[in-house]
């Protein structure tokens, strides 16, 4: 009865493992859509170009940031974020009008309202002001009061509770202008910041291929131990600066924000440690296959990659630091605005001229156009590289529409990577950079409350049936959208020239309809690259710290720009400056910069893995028969297949049902 009782679960569970294995793919168009060995020989002769409204509108966006950025560089100014400008748009001490008033001065000190002074007041008797803050908005006319320059260009009231009501900064805006402004400035320094990432990535790069144990463990350990310096320096940084006078008036952003970029140090130092023991039981399985994609990359056909990633790297850095200059000056712009003041007990506009709101609206967009540029050329280089390991893997010749072959095709698969990418995919490169950031972000969110099968109704567990009922439209939305945008639709688009999302569904059905039966690399490669990627962006964000945290020596009329050396120096002087509100996006440049050379791990990972199952569909769905597949990686997913395989192990469970 026993026995029966068993073999009647083990076939059950044969039944479950097979059944489950199909509720990875989303519809039959998907399960069934077989690649033929004709399809990926002609892969270069099904071409067209593709989502073209995409890449206009991507040119429309370039062109309309080349007209902010003449703007920038026509009206902008930075001294005006940091020195006193009057309510009639004047710099103190600059501008023709006031050259030789040099000192701002608030003849009501109940607004923000400033007047250049050639000295500060110190009686009544020292001068008339007038301003257009009397009743009803007119011009009034006001007597003297004492005042002392105790901070920068300012002249202020001796009392010192008028002195901070005076001085304390209104808004969130004014505050962030000021803090980003003179970090984007310092042009040398972003330079540095940008330089760490870049170089640490490519020598994880190589490390990866000899040690990638070694590697991993010294990044994610390394980004441990400064993460938790920088809390605790920020700490002690805070105590510094908030007894310093005046400070907390100016920055109160900043010291609201202090205690969380602390705490979220601490998280981060204590993630990565416990990530740095845990990866040591996952880099001894996946180390072969760290090796294995390294060496897909350093190999003599496909070594043109690395060197074409550096390349765009390079034009990243660069762009990054046209865009923070560019929009530091865009900050510093003013136009004629209404303000809305409380006059003599009623709220009034008066017109003034001051940061324009128009100009605020675009930087916006400026930072838009920014991240679908720097977006546009990660994707773009992700495009070339699984082009060119595409063409490594199958051998291919480069042909044109004739069906005839090109002179520079298999000897330079760099050369039909890059025509082709530009003469039929920029649409789609552009597509794909404009949303795949939002849609994983969005994804990583509804995953964390629903299982990532499309299929649950099908199950036979009525947990999944009640999720899909109750998560019936975040299934739906993963279902149709969002689930399309990963790296391994890189790798079919480059191989057959479909247009995004026919690309993005054409291997969704093929990964997913090979799951149980061939491993997929990127889940040994994924959780240690996304953590590296991470942590050569938050190498910026320490020495961001580092660097812009040291004292203040700005000379008037002078624009803060730290030089390198300066800043180097000031890693051993007492804090007077805090970058904390800059921090978040020198992370976002950091990780662009370092995803430009860490992206060939995982591009790796996707296109053996496309590859393969492309490779054992034309040879009949048998893994054993594939016609391409280099002998090293046919012995990583040899290695590989075992337990990982839930086919397998249905078979396996079937066969001991059977007796065989």
């Amino acid at each position: 009865m026993a026995h029966v009782n068993t073999a009647s679960s083990q076939r059950q569970a044969a039944r479950d493992a097979v059944r489950n294995q199909y509720l990875f793919v989303a519809n039959e168009e998907e399960a069934f859509s077989v690649f033929g060995r004709s399809e990926v020989q002609d892969i270069n002769r099904i071409r067209g170009c593709t989502d073209v409204p995409y890449l206009l509108a991507f040119l429309g966006v370039c062109v309309i940031m080349a007209a902010l950025d003449y703007e920038a560089r026509s009206s902008g100014n930075v001294l005006r974020l940091s020195e006193p400008i009057d309510f009639e748009g004047n710099l103190c001490g600059y501008d023709d009008e006031v050259k030789d008033k040099p000192l701002g001065y608030h003849p009501n000190p109940y607004n923000d309202m400033i007047v250049c002074v050639s000295a500060c007041p110190k009686t009544a008797a020292d001068g008339m002001f007038t301003l257009p803050d009397g009743p009803m908005g007119k011009f009034y006319t006001r007597h003297a009061y004492p005042t002392s320059k105790i901070f920068g260009q300012y002249c202020l009231p001796l009392d010192l509770n008028l002195a901070k009501r005076v001085i304390s900064t209104k808004s969130f805006q004014t505050e962030m202008y000021k803090a980003m402004g003179t970090v984007f400035n310092s042009t040398s320094v972003i330079f540095i910041l940008l330089i760490v990432p870049f170089v640490t990535s490519l020598v994880y790069v190589v490390m990866i291929l000899f040690i990638p144990f070694v590697a991993s463990t010294i990044a994610l350990s390394m980004t441990s131990v400064t993460m938790a310096l920088v809390g605790f320096l920020s700490e002690l940084d805070a105590d510094v600066l908030y007894i310093r006078p005046l400070y907390a008036e100016t920055h109160p952003v900043m010291v609201a924000c202090e205690p969380y970029f602390r705490g979220a140090c601490y998280t981060g130092a204590v993630a990565f440690a416990v990530f740095t023991l845990i990866q040591a039981n996952i880099m001894q399985r996946s180390g072969d296959v760290f090796k294995e994609c390294m060496s897909a990359i350093i190999n003599t056909n496909v070594l043109i990659a690395l060197f074409t990633s550096v390349a765009i790297s390079i034009i990243r850095i660069i762009f990054i630091l046209h865009i923070t200059k560019h929009a530091a000056l865009l900050m510093s712009i003013i136009r004629p605005v209404e303000v809305k003041l409380e006059l003599f007990g009623e709220w009034r506009f008066v017109q003034r001229n001051a940061w324009s709101p128009y100009f605020f609206k675009w930087l916006w967009f400026y930072a838009f156009g920014s991240f679908w540029i720097l977006e546009f050329l990660s994707y773009a280089n992700k495009y070339i590289t699984a082009q060119i390991l595409c063409h490594n893997y199958f051998m291919l010749s480069a042909r044109n529409e004739a069906g005839m072959e090109m002179r520079h095709g298999k000897g330079s698969p760099l050369y039909y990577a890059v025509v082709s990418l530009f003469r039929f995919h920029l649409g789609s490169v552009a597509f794909g950079s404009l949303l795949a950031a939002p849609c994983r972000a969005c994804r990583f969110i509804i995953l964390l409350f629903v299982p990532d099968k499309p299929n649950l109704l099908k199950s036979i567990n009525r947990l999944d049936h009640i999720a899909h009922y109750l998560f019936w439209p975040l299934i739906q939305l993963n279902l149709l959208f969002l689930r399309f945008f990963k790296d391994s639709v890189w790798v079919i688009l480059p191989l057959k020239g479909y247009p995004y999302m026919d690309a993005a569904r054409r291997s969704e059905g093929l990964l997913n309809r090979c799951r149980g039966k061939i491993p997929n690399l990127t889940k040994f490669t994924g959780k240690v690259d996304m953590f590296l990627n991470v942590s050569v962006g938050l190498s910026s964000v320490v020495w961001g710290f580092f660097l812009f945290r040291e004292p203040r020596y700005g000379r008037y009329h002078q624009v803060e720009n730290i030089r390198s050396n300066e800043a180097v120096d000031g890693l051993f002087q007492q804090t007077e400056h805090s970058p904390l509100l800059c921090l978040p996006v020198m992370f976002a440049f950091g990780l662009w910069v370092g995803n430009g050379m860490l992206h060939l791990i995982g591009m790796a990972s996707n296109a053996l893995t496309v590859c393969y199952c492309i490779d054992v569909e034309m040879a009949g769905g048998t893994e054993t028969d594939a016609l391409y597949v280099p002998l090293s990686l046919k012995e990583v997913y040899k290695n590989l297949g075992g337990g990982e395989s839930e086919r397998e192990l249905s078979e396996m469970i079937a066969q001991g049902i059977t007796g065989g």
